[in-house]
């Protein structure tokens, strides 16, 4: 039985995935000003970059409205509202196809599931919440926004071609790798 593209991407991204969660503790880096514009500041460059290399695949791309999902944008306005100006994206991997392009998405797409976990946590606990629309860009559209996203995964992915579901997977650990050198080395690719 063949996996599905999303399966692969689970398996594929699993370790990383984890260890990225572990290693940037989210919530302890919530709690100032500066910390808020710091991690804004980050996750910019990230999507920013990814974003830039992700628009030329991705863009027109039936169903996904790929510029309703920038959330550079809701990132240029937290870094605002925390008296910061955007800075440069950091460069991002070039996926080598649309089912590459795919797997970087679903790490950009993923961590609004868990950015509405951590903002849910934020408020119980107090913390100022100015400059943190990153961490929940859809709102109440974020499952409407996830199923969305999957639904043009598997069909641009089928579970039947393996070399795309490969494909998919290779981008889904690039982005995590990237991700993780970007929002806790600071550095890029």
């Amino acid at each position: 039985m063949s996996l599905s593209v999303l399966e692969r991407l689970r398996e594929a991204t699993r370790p990383a995935h984890e260890r990225l969660e572990e290693r940037l503790d989210m919530l302890s880096k919530l709690g100032s000003v500066e910390q808020r514009r710091t991690l804004a500041a980050a996750f910019h460059r990230l999507h920013a970059g990814m974003e830039r290399e992700l628009a030329p695949w991705l863009a027109d791309l039936d169903g996904l409205d790929f510029d309703d999902r920038r959330r550079s944008l809701v990132l240029d306005a937290d870094l605002a509202a925390l008296g910061a100006t955007a800075p440069a994206p950091t460069a991002a991997p070039r996926p080598a196809g649309r089912a590459e392009a795919l797997g970087l998405m679903y790490v950009l797409e993923g961590s609004s599931l868990g950015g509405k976990v951590i903002r849910k946590h934020a408020e119980r606990a107090g913390l100022d919440m100015s400059g943190l629309g990153f961490l929940d860009p859809y709102g109440e559209r974020t499952g409407q926004a996830w199923r969305s996203f999957l639904a043009v995964l598997e069909r641009e992915c089928p579970a039947q071609d393996e070399a795309l579901g490969q494909a998919a997977a290779r981008g889904g650990v690039m982005g995590f790798a990237h991700a993780e050198q970007v929002l806790l080395d600071g550095s890029g690719s």
